[in-house]
């Protein structure tokens, strides 16, 4: 095999795999990186089992042929050269690049990944849907331990997308207003959601979303990706969003609750009670917030308006700090009492709704 390819064009392939590949010691073949070179296409595909990768780009073969590497120090190699195309060539179990050879894998037991033809479900703006996926995916359950919850509920409806995540404790509702083309249920895995946010984030240009069966596969120029997604029966959050008499509600100044809430985790989150916890006064036009951990305890005072009785609540700080950093204007709180849930919006926006169970903290 011989073939050049661009530098910052490689640099830019080989940092994509770096998010997908790992270690196998079951399969170590896996963890590698196989490089075709065939026509006038290198052709880059790569897997975990759960995630498979493939990108095509069109350069000048000599010598058609295939190899299976690791990427890794080839990367950090390559970063470090100063040429504007680098050359490869293979031979006897290595492959040489510039003035540096790198060892290759045995190719014979590397899995086929066919691209799967798929049903589209929706094309959209490739940064577009990772900001989207980044306002929704912080509810989650970020642990494999409960894979039910480890994920992002992608729903496709005729005119809209619903993104929904949960830990048990909250839940994270979000309606962006797109043209679907079928109606479908997806539970998308958190590692999936990583990978496509760090795949994804500078692309402006529309990419693909479909799927083959259980499989999402998305693609994009000169790029395909697919993923399992999970079967289990994700939880009811339809009923929960039903709920929506509160019988209190307040409002908030954006940047002026999220500076006293950054504050108050500075000792929540070594709160005595409940990692995280403070005690919420909603009082009058005044809103109290006090946190208390073995070292060192905590007030701060935030105006509102308020409309409803006077009460008090026990909420994790740094669960709603995590929704205020991903809207930019006032925030509606809206409750009952201190042992039911609360619901946090950002005012005028029903399409971005975030449900917080409280915590049972002692005053």
């Amino acid at each position: 095999m011989k073939f050049s390819i661009k530098r910052e064009e490689l640099i830019s392939v080989l940092s994509e795999y770096t998010n997908i590949l790992k270690e196998n010691p079951i399969k170590p073949i896996v963890s590698g990186l196989k490089i075709t070179a065939k026509e006038n296409q290198v052709i880059f595909t790569g897997t975990n089992l759960e995630i498979e990768h493939i990108r095509k780009i069109e350069t000048e073969v000599e010598k058609e042929g295939e190899v299976i590497l690791k990427p890794f120090l080839l990367l950090e190699y390559i970063k470090l050269l100063e040429e504007e195309r680098i050359e490869f060539s293979s031979e006897n179990g290595f492959i040489a690049v510039h003035q540096a050879e790198f060892s290759t894998l045995e190719g014979g037991a590397y899995p086929v990944i066919p691209e799967l033809e798929a049903q589209n479900l929706l094309t959209i703006d490739g940064a577009r849907f990772v900001s989207l996926l980044d306002k929704a995916k912080f509810a989650a359950f970020q642990s494999t331990d409960n894979i039910q919850i480890n994920c992002v509920r992608a729903v496709f409806k005729k005119e809209e997308l619903n993104l929904v995540s949960t830990d048990s404790y909250r839940l994270l509702f979000l309606r962006e207003r797109v043209q679907c083309n079928e109606e479908k249920e997806i539970s998308i895995p958190m590692e999936t959601i990583n990978t496509l946010c760090k795949l994804l984030k500078d692309y402006n240009k529309d990419i693909n979303i479909g799927y083959s069966g259980d499989t999402l596969v998305i693609t994009w120029e000169n790029s395909y990706f697919s993923s399992k997604t999970i079967g289990l029966q994700y939880p009811d959050f339809k009923t929960i969003l039903r709920i929506s008499a509160f019988e209190k509600k307040m409002e908030f100044n954006r940047d002026e609750l999220r500076s006293a809430i950054k504050r108050v985790i500075t000792v929540a989150k070594t709160s005595l009670d409940a990692k995280f916890g403070a005690i919420f006064n909603f009082t009058g036009k005044m809103m109290v917030i006090n946190a208390f951990s073995g070292r060192a305890k905590i007030n701060q005072k935030v105006n509102m308006l308020k409309e409803g009785d006077d009460f008090k609540a026990s909420l994790n700080c740094k669960f709603l700090s995590e929704y205020i950093d991903n809207i930019s204007d006032n925030v509606i709180i809206s409750g009952n009492n201190a042992s039911s849930m609360f619901e946090v919006k950002e005012i005028g926006n029903d399409d971005y709704i975030y449900i917080l169970m409280p915590l049972a903290l002692r005053d």
